[in-house]
């Protein structure tokens, strides 16, 4: 049994008439006619009951017609799903995170975007270090991650999309000298005692930083390292040490910290989208263009 002949079938079923289920079908009789024969010989019992005059339904002919609409009605609603699927407007869409990014206003204005947009896309977020979702995108794992980018090549096969450019900011104690200062550039930081985040996660700003500094003639004095930005900030109100965090962070409002912007030109870090290169996945481009509207929107 086939699909064509099982909608022959149902639609001879409906007409009763085989002039009028073949100009339903646009096709001529005599396929039609074929075509039940063919059918009727495949299951071994007579579908309809012929004469001159009419044609109707045998009991087995309406055991079969009962069960072709649940039949036809899956097969049409599977090749729906499926054209859905291919035009990124269903399907699955599982996206990475970092702990920071989550906390950048446009990360959850462009979740609820890409939701409102395509309800139909099941999306999946997954919360990891910049490192494990690269890795986790490479074992498809994971289709897209949004991250700050690593300067090592962690993982081939990886495309990087920009999103935004954020400027760098010292979190400080309310009562550190530095804010007596009218302007801060990273040669004045030579001397001081950092909060950062470990370089084994995979934080492109680590390396963007400590790169930084080299240019500067000197290597930061890391004394402690924490994985979570909030952590970081928590730890810089109790005067540990300072940090240098992009500046989508200074909204994390913890008593005695200030942020103080970092006047280099090149004090900056470029948060991205990562995603598979070379496959065509529309959900991804999907993705985006809702998140270069967010992100530029913020920028705004």
């Amino acid at each position: 049994m086939n699909f064509k002949h099982l909608l022959y079938f149902r639609t001879l079923a409906e007409e009763l008439h085989f002039r009028r289920a073949a100009e339903k079908l646009n096709i001529t009789q005599s396929p039609l006619s074929i075509a039940i024969q063919n059918l009727e010989e495949e299951l071994g019992a007579p579908l309809f009951l012929r004469t001159q005059r009419s044609v109707q339904l045998t009991e087995f002919g309406r055991l079969l017609y009962h069960h072709s609409l649940g039949i036809l009605e899956r097969i049409d609603t599977c090749e729906q799903e499926m054209k859905a699927v291919a035009s990124g407007k269903a399907g699955q869409l599982r996206i990475g995170f970092t702990a920071a990014s989550s906390l950048l206003s446009p990360f959850p204005a462009l979740i609820h975007a890409f939701r409102n947009h395509y309800p139909d896309i099941n999306v999946t977020l997954k919360e990891h270090t910049s490192i494990a979702q690269l890795r986790a995108i490479g074992e498809r794992e994971l289709d897209v991650g949004v991250i700050r980018r690593p300067q090592r090549n962690l993982v081939s096969g990886i495309s990087f999309r920009k999103l935004a450019t954020d400027r760098l900011v010292v979190a400080a104690h309310r009562g550190h000298p530095l804010l007596e200062k009218a302007e801060i550039r990273i040669q004045d930081l030579a001397d001081q005692n950092f909060i950062f985040y470990p370089r084994k996660i995979g934080v492109g700003i680590y390396d963007q930083f400590i790169e930084l500094c080299g240019k500067r003639g000197f290597f930061p004095n890391i004394v402690q390292e924490a994985q979570e930005a909030t952590t970081i900030i928590g730890l810089v109100a109790s005067g540990l040490g300072i940090a240098v965090v992009p500046s989508g962070l200074q909204f994390i409002k913890i008593p005695n910290v200030a942020f103080l912007p970092l006047a280099d030109d090149d004090a900056e870090t470029d948060l991205f989208l990562a995603f598979r290169a070379g496959e065509e996945n529309p959900r991804i481009a999907h993705l985006i263009r809702l998140a270069q509207t967010a992100f530029h929107n913020q920028e705004g």
